[in-house]
């Protein structure tokens, strides 16, 4: 199969929910059309926060797809976590796959086959690894490919510590097309971008050395591409990945979704009211209250000392304990949370 496939436009990647609005904001500053959230790992599902952040980005106009982990050690399981965001309303679901699930092709199996026997179609799934394929065919590519028919996206990072060219057409490209003549059935070709040099995100590249990540890029002209991610891509890049790759057009905000209406994330910079907002209230509301919790600190004199319920408590922060796969039980409260309670 070729390279071209389905997709258009540009993806921006969010890993924390927090992070909802400075990860529009800066898809709308770039042309995106596509935000990737991650709704779960390996098989814990963050189900109050995937609602919240497929609500927001809708709003703005975007399409949002769900991410996850997957070490297809346990495929029951990590298959519902995509299921579930399906049913949400995710349009496509990629599943990340590195080396924890080297030598997992039987897992990598059933994982497609629980996904296909609940309906979930090929077209709408896609997987994200490493480039140099020949250096990892312990991983199961062969067995993703069955079933993720939507595309494939290699991580093009500089933490490979190896040329633009090297990494992006060499690997990246020159793989594909390899590998597909071998194995012919390789799905579309989406790169995914990077801009910092180590695996904590700390060492940012510069706009210059960005830069020639994202000439190699252009010169192959690909119908669709993404960043990884919102939070560590300095907005001094944000200008070349605006001209890199054709932009989106201005987004129109979705219909409203009838769900209950989540709790409001952390606050990133402003993009505006939306409709419905803006009837209801014509002033700004406070700003939210936060509260950084100590070693003496718990659920219960939190709430006491800022009068608020423990159910409000949990609307407002359940998603710190989902997104680190805990679950919702106080005695998993850390120090140094930056909690909302007012």
């Amino acid at each position: 199969m070729g390279s071209e496939g389905d997709l258009r436009g540009k993806g921006v990647w969010l890993l924390y929910s927090r992070n909802v609005d400075l990860a529009i904001e800066m898809a709308l500053a770039i042309g995106a059309t596509h935000i990737f959230y991650k709704t779960g790992d390996r098989g814990m599902f963050f189900v109050d926060a995937a609602r919240r952040v497929y609500r927001r980005v809708r709003e703005a106009g975007l399409v949002p797809f769900a991410w996850t982990f997957v070490y297809c050690d346990d495929p029951n399981a990590e298959a519902e976590v995509a299921i579930q965001s399906a049913r949400i309303g995710y349009e496509g679901i990629i599943f990340d796959i590195e080396e924890q699930a080297a030598g997992k092709n039987v897992g990598a199996t059933a994982l497609g086959r629980r996904l296909l026997d609940a309906g979930l179609e090929p077209e709408r799934l896609f997987y994200t690894s490493y480039p140099n394929i020949w250096q990892h065919l312990d991983i199961p590519y062969r067995e993703m490919n069955e079933f993720c028919r939507g595309g494939f996206m290699p991580q093009c990072y500089p933490t490979f510590h190896r040329t633009p060219p090297t990494v992006i057409k060499k690997w990246a490209y020159g793989e594909h097309a390899r590998w597909d003549k071998e194995w012919g059935n390789m799905p579309p070709l989406y790169p995914i971008l990077a801009a910092y040099k180590d695996e904590h995100a700390t060492q940012r590249l510069t706009p210059q050395e960005f830069l020639e990540w994202a000439q190699v890029l252009a010169d192959q002209d690909p119908p669709f591409y993404s960043i990884y991610r919102a939070g560590v891509t300095n907005r001094d890049l944000w200008p070349i990945l605006a001209a890199l790759g054709e932009s989106a057009p201005s987004p129109q905000p979705a219909p409203t979704v009838e769900e209950p209406a989540p709790p409001p994330a952390e606050p990133g910079p402003p993009l505006g009211p939306s409709a419905e907002e803006a009837e209801e209230t014509e002033e700004e509301p406070p700003p939210p209250v936060y509260h950084v919790v100590t070693v003496n600190d718990t659920l219960w004199t939190i709430c006491d000392r800022y009068n608020i319920s423990r159910e409000q408590f949990w609307e407002w922060n359940g998603h710190l304990w989902d997104e680190r796969g805990l679950p919702r039980d106080p005695v998993y409260l850390q120090e140094g949370w930056r909690v909302r309670v007012g």
